[in-house]
């Protein structure tokens, strides 16, 4: 089986970002392996997070099970973090969509502090 190892994302402010990542995202900080911040976010995936302002802004979707999302989802009403039911919206709601890898997911979006389109998609219980 293939997997996706690491993805290289530049942030222009990698303690803050780390701070995000572990704090909102819910993902673990593994060190420093220089010049990159190691962000965990499973076990077959990590973001090597590079303090160099982005180039290119990107989209992340992360799939996650249902007490994460639920979690992430109540962390980001917490922080008061706009979220939106798509990919350009930040209307306060979870949407229902097909754009991902294994097609409907619940799912909603919100940005990183570099403004990083990121989504979080829950397959479980959605038919």
């Amino acid at each position: 089986m293939t997997h996706l190892d690491h993805l290289i994302l530049r942030v222009k402010d990698a303690s803050k970002s780390v701070e995000f990542y572990t704090q909102v995202v819910g993902f673990s900080h593994e060190g420093v392996a220089a010049p990159f911040e190691l962000i965990r976010v499973s076990e077959h995936l990590t973001l090597d997070l590079l303090e160099e302002a982005p180039k290119d802004l990107v989209h992340l979707a992360f799939s996650l099970d249902r007490d994460a999302f639920i979690r992430l989802h109540q962390r980001l009403l917490s922080g008061k973090i706009p979220f939106g039911s798509d990919v350009f919206d930040r209307n306060g709601l979870i949407g229902t969509n097909h754009y991902g890898a294994r097609g409907l997911a619940q799912a909603f979006y919100f940005y990183d502090p570099d403004g990083h389109n990121l989504e979080a998609r829950c397959y479980e219980g959605v038919s």
